[in-house]
């Protein structure tokens, strides 16, 4: 999202959308991905804020746009307008811009992880997660990428649903071919493998479709709000917004390797190099490597991270470069520690089998 937008026709459309969720109970989190304007055109399709047969659709909306619109030009527009005019109650709204182009690699996925976490703290009460990236998801770049902040990034939509979350994430068709564009609705599913999948798409100016990646438990709840929205209300009824199929997407991951993944392979993708790893770990919180120790399943792995922790909190972490007997494991103490727990001797074992005898 860019400040420039605000106002667009396709703001119309989602603020309708995300209003008439909000008003049937859903607390929404609102992460804009917020980059900076760019100084083009992008945006400035507001001719429909001067026909007052638009207003239709959500008079409240319409009405809160237009004012917006006629108080500030494209360039002085900003998403905190949006966030005062109360158009989604009772959401939440994380605005701190993504701006992670001019820097290095790793520096960009540094910046990317901070600013990801922070919004992850921010949403702690919220029902359904609105992530509203400039051009939708991405399953070609990394943090590490250039114009990757234009992007939502699966393993973000996966550490969101595996938190506990739903998640919607707006996403426009593009260049797309059809096939390429049934598979891009549908490959989410490598990620959050046990979720249903619903999509509505506005057909005003371009086409921009809004992907639902839910619970199973609450996809009832989901599909009677979203079935109600196109067949009773102005959006449906004029075919404005429809709802899309998706195709079947096999895969043989199971939710905790899905869990795992959207943890484990956001770092490894954003830092893949030893180097780049050990640089980072340092700067890691050990509350943020227990993480990365708990969804690697490789004990090595598990043997990496935990020597990048802090001694201060009490874990004796093993030297790095340390390699312990096979059978060593790893135990979550009460407090939240990881404690390595070695395997015992032989002379341990025969004084324990003397014992039982």
């Amino acid at each position: 999202m860019k400040n420039q937008y605000v106002c667009d026709i396709g703001d119309y459309g989602k603020y309708g959308l995300l209003r008439f969720l909000a008003q049937h109970g859903f607390r929404i989190g609102v992460n804009w991905y917020l980059t900076d304007n760019d100084g083009s055109s992008d945006g400035n399709k507001t001719a429909y804020l001067e026909k007052d047969s638009e207003r239709n659709y959500d008079p409240v909306v319409y009405d809160s746009l237009r004012a917006i619109a006629e108080r500030s030009g494209q360039m002085d527009r900003t998403v905190q307008m949006i966030q005062e005019a109360g158009l989604i109650p009772n959401a939440i709204f994380f605005d701190k811009p993504l701006n992670t182009d001019q820097t290095s690699p790793m520096k960009r996925a540094w910046n990317r992880r901070s600013w990801f976490e922070y919004s992850k703290r921010s949403f702690r009460t919220v029902d359904l997660v609105f992530a509203d990236p400039d051009n939708g998801i991405t399953y070609k770049k990394s943090s590490r990428n250039k114009s990757s902040e234009k992007y939502v990034l699966p393993e973000e939509v996966a550490q969101y649903y595996y938190g506990g979350k739903d998640v919607v994430f707006y996403c426009h068709r593009g260049r797309r071919a059809k096939d390429e564009w049934e598979q891009t609705k549908a490959q989410i599913k490598e990620h959050v493998c046990d979720a249903d999948l619903f999509v509505l798409t506005f057909h005003r100016g371009v086409q921009r479709s809004y992907i639902f990646v839910v619970h199973p438990e609450h996809a009832e709840r989901y599909e009677s709000m979203l079935t109600e929205f196109i067949a009773d209300t102005s959006w449906g009824k004029d075919g404005a917004f429809t709802r899309e199929d998706v195709i079947e997407y096999h895969t043989t991951s199971t939710p905790d390797i899905c869990r795992r993944w959207a943890i484990l392979n956001y770092f490894q993708k954003a830092y893949p190099s030893k180097a780049e790893k050990e640089k980072i770990l340092r700067k890691m919180t050990n509350a943020q490597i227990d993480e990365l120790i708990d969804a690697c399943s490789n004990v090595q792995g598990k043997i990496f991270y935990s020597s990048f922790k802090k001694r201060h909190s009490g874990f004796e972490a093993p030297t790095i470069g340390t390699v312990l007997p096979k059978g060593t494991t790893f135990v979550k103490n009460a407090d939240g520690r990881i404690s390595v727990v070695l395997p015992a001797s032989k002379d341990e074992i025969e004084t324990t089998k003397n014992e039982r005898r």
